[in-house]
């Protein structure tokens, strides 16, 4: 079966009436990802995402008694860019590495990496346009960077002509593979306009709803969507 007709599975949503609801309830369900993966395996792998809808999650998170020296992450993606307003890495320093989570091991994403860990949570946006991580439909290079076959964990992506890239078209980004490898995989979602373009893409081809293929994590999956 090719990845265009995955058939989606089913997987966790939780509804809250406030965006104030969500970053609580986020907040709580990603530090009882961290303390049980320390608990099993002594440190925590994350994967983290840029945009308005982490940001304050972020915050929340530095502020929580976590071993924050036994939690390692990363990104999922990045613009590629000088500019540090359009900088995930810099977001990230700012809003999460800080408070109590200062000590934390933040490594930026770069092209040159090689093999990822297996994350214990992967977090993940999406836009209006269906794209999620810098996975973008109408990409030239959507093909290859949602290869389920692809050894390349970390890929730049050349989003040119994308509306949802911005004017950010240059990106690095992990690739499907790496990030559907994560043993959970959270998506947060706010407003009505992104619910129903979710909800539409179990019906699209991924290169056209890349979020479609999140579905295929079944149950590690985890939606939580606000107004």
């Amino acid at each position: 079966m090719g990845l265009a007709a995955v058939t989606p599975t089913e997987y966790n949503i939780s509804v809250f009436e406030t965006h104030e609801d969500l970053v609580s309830a986020s907040t709580d369900w990603i530090a009882g990802r961290i303390k049980a993966a320390i608990s099993k395996r002594g440190m925590a792998n994350l994967a983290l995402s840029g945009g308005s809808t982490p940001k304050p999650v972020y915050a929340a998170l530095s502020r929580c008694d976590l071993l924050w020296e036994s939690v390692w992450a990363t990104l999922v993606d990045d613009r590629l860019t000088d500019d540090p307003s359009g900088s995930n890495a810099v977001m990230v320093n700012e809003l999460l590495k800080q408070n109590k989570a200062r000590k934390m091991i933040f490594r930026a994403l770069k092209p040159e990496a090689g093999a990822q860990p297996q994350f214990d949570v992967a977090i993940v946006g999406m836009g209006t346009d269906g794209h999620t991580a810098s996975w973008f439909p109408g990409s030239r290079d959507i093909q290859r960077v949602l290869d389920p076959k692809s050894n390349d964990a970390v890929q730049v992506i050349d989003a040119a002509g994308c509306p949802g890239a911005g004017n950010y078209p240059k990106r690095i980004t992990l690739s499907l593979p790496a990030l559907m490898n994560s043993r959970d995989v959270l998506l947060l979602i706010t407003g009505a306009e992104k619910l129903k373009v979710f909800e539409q893409s179990a019906q699209m081809s991924v290169y056209d709803a890349p979020v479609k293929a999140l579905r295929a994590a079944g149950p590690r999956l985890t939606v939580m969507w606000a107004p």
